[in-house]
């Protein structure tokens, strides 16, 4: 029997997922929606530190006291500040949350339309702190185009710039952005959240004074619809070279963009199966990472040379399970994965080789409940009361 038991112990120490040490985040900040609208959307705090004990499970949350306004974005990264900037954009409303300590999250600032604007979308820091947001319109009623608009970490008024053009006749809705502080640049993408027509153009700017340069129309790829709805534009390793995904799941590159004019060209095509498909990708070394939601996968393309990306890695989730939103690890070593359809109450942790692009699920990563792959939000009981179960969206990473 002594054998026996070693033997066992042997096997299970082979079998065993090697603790990874370099660099890991030990925290995941998430922004929740409560499923049934009856309570407040909230901050989820989750242990994702793989060396602790307590690794996959609920440290804390933070109601933000607004219902039925559905959690969306938040910043894309978390920054040294150790603020994050998080949206709801149904409810037009936006939240700075202060996570300095992650045991105890603080709600700093609510705000809703910023002078003009309304319905701020994305949110992404400049090297001073601010934040330059997307507000999708001016005033209600979703019929005039909004802009760029430049917010302190306290949330106050800094400047703003309006993106409609009259040289252009497309329909504009200020949706995401990229800032590229070393060439003074700014490219934002346009995509109606509330659906009233789709967008097919992408505009760059002028950082240092929020001056329009350019609104490009993308054209169709050879499928004839990837160009509908450009959604997240990425920065290349080079600091220079953007890339961006439309919710078609075509992918184009800027042309040009220190130049006053840049141009914009189609560079390939993701499977596709419905409008929205394409969600949220990051960029990982050589590699673009991109959610596809109604194939079940998340598929990295190795853009070494960005004007001919080659498929590296794709990798499956179960039958129903739609990744939307991910998000990378300062380390670059793994990603934070929610979604929609099975997976809208699972938060999910992605391995990543970042040689090789490929990707596997962190099996060791499990609700402490249940035993399942992930974090479960299907429950009842929370830190801040008993509500409903939780769809969560936006989510990041901390930086250590």
């Amino acid at each position: 029997m002594k054998y026996f038991a070693i033997i066992l112990l042997l096997i299970a120490q082979s079998c065993q997922k090697p603790v990874k040490t370099e660099n890991a985040s030990s925290y995941i900040f998430t922004w929740v929606k409560d499923e049934n609208d009856w309570n407040s959307d909230y901050i989820a705090v989750i242990n994702s530190n793989p060396n602790d004990r307590g690794y996959g499970s609920l440290v804390s949350t933070l109601p933000v006291g607004y219902s039925d306004i559905n959690a969306h974005h938040s910043e894309h990264r978390f920054h040294e500040i150790k603020e994050l900037f998080v949206n709801g954009f149904s409810g037009g409303r936006s939240f700075i949350v202060d996570l300095n300590e992650p045991e105890y999250p603080k709600l700093k600032k609510t705000f809703t339309n910023i002078r003009e604007y309304t319905f701020p979308h994305s949110f992404e820091r400049l090297p001073s702190g601010n934040v330059l947001a997307t507000f999708q319109t001016v005033g209600q009623g979703n019929n005039e185009v909004g802009g760029l608009v430049e917010i302190s970490p306290d949330g106050d008024f800094v400047r703003s710039s309006n993106a409609s053009d009259p040289q252009v006749a497309e329909f504009i809705r200020p949706y995401s952005l990229a800032i590229l502080p070393e060439i003074d640049r700014v490219i934002s993408t346009s995509a109606d959240m509330k659906q009233k027509d789709l967008s097919n153009v992408v505009q760059v700017w002028r950082l240092s004074d929020l001056s329009l340069i350019k609104t490009m129309t993308l054209k169709p790829g050879p499928r004839g619809n990837e160009h509908f709805d450009p959604a997240e534009p990425r920065i290349l390793k080079d600091g220079k070279t953007v890339l961006i995904s439309t919710f078609f799941c075509g992918l184009y590159k800027v042309k040009d963009i220190e130049s006053d004019s840049p141009s914009i060209e189609w560079v390939y095509s993701f499977d596709f199966n419905d409008k929205y498909d394409c969600a949220i990708p990051v960029v990982n070394g050589d590699y673009w990472i991109q959610a596809v939601g109604s194939k079940s996968a998340v598929v990295s393309l190795d853009v070494s040379d960005p004007e001919k990306p080659k498929k590296a890695h794709e990798l499956k989730f179960k039958k129903g399970e739609w990744p939307h939103w991910i998000a990378l690890e300062p380390s670059g070593n793994r990603l934070v994965v929610t979604g929609n359809n099975r997976l809208k109450n699972t938060l999910m942790i992605v391995d990543i080789d970042k040689k090789t692009g490929k990707m596997s699920f962190d099996r060791s990563f499990r609700d402490k409940r249940t035993g399942k792959l992930g974090f479960s939000f299907d429950r009842f009981e929370w830190p801040h009361g008993n509500t409903d179960s939780g769809v969560p969206h936006g989510s990041v990473f901390s930086l250590e």
